[in-house]
């Protein structure tokens, strides 16, 4: 919880100021477990590894440990920009325990509102938690998947990064 508190105030500094008002409004903020309920976007879905979570605005513990997070301030689904989501590999229900099993070509959808944007992954990289450059808006429809690396371990991110191709 603490390394959440202090890469969110990491970003604050970097984030476009639009998206640092968002980060300040009292849903958006860092909350215990126990916090009220988050606000469900949509469903994520990659055949290859056999997922389907929810989707939740937020990347609190609380929020990993029902399904996948949004950065807050990231556009939404088929948007210019980077829409950024993080969930646990090994933890709760860790959607994302296959998440280094993703190659290039692979498709990654995500479904709001009954309708499905399919993203082409088009790498990987892994980083320190510190990188908060894998947030940076891009001139695109970008999506970008975050996860704790290597399983159990707090010490790198292992990042996937896709296009929008719908």
């Amino acid at each position: 919880m603490r390394r959440v508190m202090i890469l969110l105030s990491m970003m604050l500094s970097l984030v476009p100021a639009h998206a640092a008002t968002a980060l300040s409004q009292p849903a958006l903020v860092v909350q215990s477990r126990t916090s009220a309920p988050t606000k469900l976007i949509g469903t994520i879905v990659i055949s290859k590894l056999k997922l389907s979570a929810p989707v939740f605005l937020g990347i609190t513990d609380s929020v990993f440990d029902k399904g996948v997070g949004q950065w807050p301030g990231t556009p939404s689904a088929g948007k210019k920009g980077n829409i950024v989501l993080g969930g646990h590999r090994t933890s709760a229900n860790a959607p994302f325990m296959n998440i280094h099993k993703l190659k290039s070509g692979d498709i990654i959808s995500l479904v709001v509102k009954r309708k499905t944007f399919k993203y082409k992954v088009t790498g990987h990289s892994i980083v320190k938690p510190t990188a908060v450059w894998i947030t940076k808006q891009t001139p695109t429809a970008t999506l970008t998947l975050f996860s704790c690396h290597p399983f159990g371990k707090v010490t790198h991110r292992y990042v996937v990064r896709a296009v929008l191709t719908t």
